[in-house]
């Protein structure tokens, strides 16, 4: 009686011990599977990140050169009305005012990172911080050319429409032209023409930084 109670207690033994087993190894297949899913999730999006921001690198290479060139245009502007040159050469250069190359980045694939919570997904920490900084000066970006541009439809245009023909690419009143208004606003777009390039620098940098993190996170 004491064998087969002993006996019976060991099989109970045995089948808890292959439950605990069978527990603890769909456990680990289950963890297994999370962690594979969710570094093919990291991979896709470090990823797609990567190429959008080789995108972005691009843009703001061209929006540097064409800014680059509006502050040259600019100067010429000033340079122009000091010397009094003729109106339809200080004209063609003060046009330049309103004319505007802003960058705008692909950032859908970042923006849907943090929004859905999936920023836990990357492993370092500095290549998380270096994201979140980099999505601040998009943002910081944003808000200057708007403020520019806003800028420009309360006070140039609206006196652009006033003093020009546009159809004929003439001036109403050629004095205006050589006073200290267009001066001012020829002195004002040239200083966040410089401010915007000094922008797309950063950014550029930071791109550029990131790409490379990110580089590194892939290859872990």
């Amino acid at each position: 009686m004491k064998k087969k109670t002993k006996r019976r207690w060991a099989n109970y033994f045995i089948e808890l011990l292959i439950v605990i087993i069978g527990i603890t190894i769909a456990f680990w297949f289950n963890n297994l599977a999370d962690t594979i899913k969710n570094r093919k999730q990291k991979i896709a999006y470090l990823t797609d990140i990567k190429n959008d921001l080789k995108t972005d690198s691009l843009k703001l290479v061209n929006n540097i050169k064409n800014n680059e060139i509006k502050s040259e245009t600019l100067y010429r502007s000033l340079e122009l009305i000091k010397r009094t040159a003729p109106i339809d050469s200080v004209l063609s250069h003060i046009l330049e005012i309103g004319s505007y190359d802003f960058f705008k980045p692909d950032n859908f694939t970042l923006t849907s990172l943090l929004q859905s919570g999936d920023l836990k997904l990357i492993d370092s920490e500095q290549t998380k911080r270096e994201l979140m900084r980099l999505l601040q000066m998009y943002e910081s970006i944003d808000n200057m050319q708007i403020n520019f541009l806003q800028a420009l439809d309360e006070n140039y245009f609206p006196m652009l429409i006033s003093k020009v023909d546009m159809t004929e690419l003439r001036t109403t009143d050629p004095d205006y032209f050589y006073g200290i208004e267009i001066k001012n606003y020829c002195a004002y777009t040239l200083n966040e023409t410089d401010r915007h390039i000094k922008n797309y620098k950063y950014a550029q940098n930071q791109v550029n930084n990131v790409m490379k993190l990110i580089k590194d996170e892939l290859s872990r």
